[in-house]
């Protein structure tokens, strides 16, 4: 494949995604589609059945811009198999795709999921018309195609892109951060799977639910099979302390002093700039205790598994302080690293970590991550992980104090995640704030976060009734009964006539 990729033919098959290249490893309609591009002629029109990893893979990110870019694409209906190929398991996806040579799209007509070719004689009845602007906005970091069935679905998901990408930093809101983690394998030497011989809980995936850390509220999450001792107790099997040198050594407090105080005209290198200015300052070299530790603070994480076809397919709650999770869990940063001169003098200089979330806004982000618009935007993505650029590049109102439906929702995620002792001290902070335990209150709660979460993406009746009637079944769920969907959408008529009271 080296030939491929890196040889002077073929241009379009390492594409950069999340700062990475993520080149073409072995498929080969990607390449056959580029040499299609090369041999036509500008004025010839192309017919082509494609695999579906053409339009949602990450590897074919240049393929589906030069689609975008340098050709106008007529038709694109995507079908899953269901026996349509013999011998070719149901759930594969592919599609029949038609386009100009030449030119720009700047809309075409598509429909997706289909499971009968029957479509094909009557496609421009049944196509929804997909502006340029919806295939661009789903996915600005690698370009997907959303695989839209109807016109309704389109209407909802332009409501839901409307919103900037948790991935775009903005400068007087919270933005998010993803950190993964101790490595499951590799980190497997500072875990612990004995209870009395750990000092706090290493946290995976399976230990949360949507607004639960433990558990103990409902179900959803289960027990925790591994532990960690603390630093001072055993630095070599301390899982805090591995974390405090993965950090350390990828340089990020490091970076940011550079970014302040650096002379990008010197001659130093940021290895000598930086240990000339502490020298100056404090005397001491950058250390390992000038780390501080996400654990030192509350904050959100999420499931790094999931399926479009679970009841909930994102899964987030927030942690307690002083817990370590490993790489089946994903975090959100709570500190931004913003040194100014005085915090070179401080020994350690954690004066220059400062927080990325207020207290509420903790909670209206993990209330809107865990919402229903943004699980059905979400899931459109997700095979069986919730890849970090498909998180970051998902849209999400950056709600902040003054904002309509800041208040009505961080309250009730909060109120939802904050029991028991380890958030004793966050509910003082909150005010004294009155957990909810009870399993009919919960289920209220989330309900009413669900038809707020609708209201601050702006989704009118006819797009929210639409989301929550193409939502997911599962034939046991544990929340998401009819009754459940019911009440969001009641909620949300309540919620229309009062307005984002608290």
């Amino acid at each position: 494949m080296r030939y491929f990729t890196d040889g002077p033919i073929y241009e379009l098959q390492k594409p950069t995604v999340a700062g990475r290249k993520d080149p073409n490893e072995n498929n080969l309609a990607g390449l056959f589609l580029e040499r299609v591009f090369a041999i036509a002629g500008e004025n010839s029109y192309v017919a082509q059945v494609l695999p579906g990893v053409i339009f949602n893979g990450s590897f074919s990110k240049d393929l589906r811009l030069k689609l975008l870019d340098n050709a106008e694409i007529s038709a694109l209906i995507g079908f899953e198999n269901h026996g349509i190929f013999d011998g070719i398991e149901n759930r594969y996806n592919f599609a029949v795709t038609a386009f100009k040579n030449s030119g720009r799209t700047d809309v075409f007509r598509g429909i997706f999921q289909q499971r009968d070719v029957a479509v094909l004689d009557e496609w421009r009845e049944q196509a929804v018309e997909i502006p340029r602007e919806v295939s661009t906005e789903y996915s600005p970091e690698a370009r997907i195609f959303p695989f839209i069935r109807s016109h309704k679905e389109s209407e909802a998901l332009s409501a839901i892109l409307s919103y900037p990408s948790l991935g775009d930093g903005i400068s007087d809101r919270w933005n998010v951060i993803p950190h993964r983690g101790l490595d499951r394998t590799r980190d497997a030497d500072r875990f612990v799977e004995d209870e009395q011989v750990g000092s706090f809980s290493v946290y995976s995936g399976k230990n949360v639910h949507q607004h639960v850390y433990d558990d103990t509220p409902e179900v959803g999450a289960q027990p925790f099979t591994f532990w960690s001792v603390e630093e001072d107790v055993a630095p070599a099997q301390s899982a805090k302390r591995r974390t405090r040198e993965r950090t350390f050594n990828s340089g990020d407090l490091k970076k940011a002093i550079y970014r302040a105080f650096g002379e990008p005209e010197t001659s130093k290198s940021q290895k000598q700039s930086i240990d000339g200015l502490l020298i100056e300052h404090r005397g001491e070299l950058l250390g390992l205790n000038d780390v501080l530790l996400d654990c030192t603070e509350y904050r959100v994480a999420y499931r790094d598994i999931a399926r479009a076809s679970d009841e909930r397919t994102m899964i987030a709650a927030v942690l307690p302080s002083e817990v370590v999770h490993h790489n089946k869990l994903h975090s959100l940063r709570p500190y931004d690293i913003r040194p100014t001169e005085s915090h070179l003098a401080e020994d350690p200089i954690h004066g220059a970590y400062k927080r990325i979330f207020s207290d509420e806004e903790l909670f209206v982000a993990s209330g809107l991550t865990n919402s229903l618009p943004f699980d059905f935007l979400i899931r459109t993505k997700v095979d069986s992980t919730v890849v970090t650029y498909k998180f970051t590049e998902s849209q999400v109102p950056r709600l902040t104090a003054g904002d309509d439906w800041f208040d009505y929702v961080w309250r009730r995620a909060a109120r939802l995640n904050c029991y028991g002792e380890a958030f004793a001290e966050m509910r003082d902070r909150l005010g004294g704030l009155e957990p909810a335990i009870d399993t009919d209150e919960r289920r209220r709660l989330r309900a009413e976060t669900d038809a707020a979460a609708f209201h601050a993406y702006g989704l009118d009746r006819k797009q929210t009734k639409f989301v929550l009637d193409d939502f997911h079944r599962m034939q046991n769920p544990q929340v998401m009964d009819e009754d459940y969907f019911d009440s969001v959408l009641r909620f949300y008529d309540q919620l229309a006539e009062s307005g984002p009271r608290s």
